[in-house]
């Protein structure tokens, strides 16, 4: 999809929050089910990035692409794999079920992460090229905000609100890092990007 219909998104800023959340304290406490299932993020850089697939090729939680870096994937099992094949839902999407069944339909390789202390994202840029095919949600649900955790977008430290769910421009270049002793746990989705999701996430009843 072209950039024009990204930069509708984006003239609302690249940073903004919706009309649609949910309880971050609860999701935590379910998250405690699957503590066994934690996999390290792109496995090949020593980081202390873990992560739990919401949706994958597959269904089942562990290790596999979707928590990995696609480009070096694809490289190295010959594969020709991106956002739009991890679709099937895994045990950990029902946590999130009532918020994210009304927009599912656009929903492509999400996770829930974890920087645990000293874990980070070093400055990086989502996506290249001239097509955009997916834009951004993040959700944070523990110490996302300083000093506790960090996510800058370019110059900027980002804030937020606990359980809401906010746009995120990650085609600029942007970093996240946590200095601190206590996990920062979020929750990123890739959101196909077209113009019947866009109209979506825009309506009066959907953006704050």
């Amino acid at each position: 999809m072209d950039y024009g219909l990204f930069n509708t998104l984006v003239v609302y800023g690249d940073q903004f929050p919706l009309q649609i959340g949910l309880s971050n304290k609860r999701v935590l406490e379910e998250l405690k089910q699957f503590d066994n299932d934690w996999v390290q993020y792109n496995p090949r850089k020593p980081i202390e990035r873990f992560a739990l697939s919401i949706t994958n090729l597959d269904g089942k939680l562990g290790a596999g692409p979707d928590l990995d870096s696609l480009p070096e994937y694809n490289r190295e099992n010959n594969t020709d794999l991106d956002e739009n094949d991890f679709i099937v839902p895994t045990p950990v999407y029902d946590i999130f079920k009532e918020c994210f069944d009304p927009f599912k339909e656009w929903l492509v390789r999400c996770h829930v992460i974890q920087l645990r202390p000293g874990g980070y994202f070093p400055p990086h840029i989502d996506n290249y090229g001239p097509t955009i095919p997916s834009f951004r949600l993040f959700i944070p649900l523990e110490n996302c905000n300083p000093q506790m955790g960090y996510f800058i977008i370019e110059d900027r430290i980002l804030y937020w609100n606990y359980g809401r769910v906010y746009f995120i421009n990650t085609c600029k270049r942007h970093l996240l890092f946590n200095p601190s002793f206590r996990n920062m746990t979020f929750v990123v989705l890739n959101v196909i990007l077209t113009k019947e999701s866009v109209s979506y996430f825009l309506r009066p009843e959907i953006i704050l």
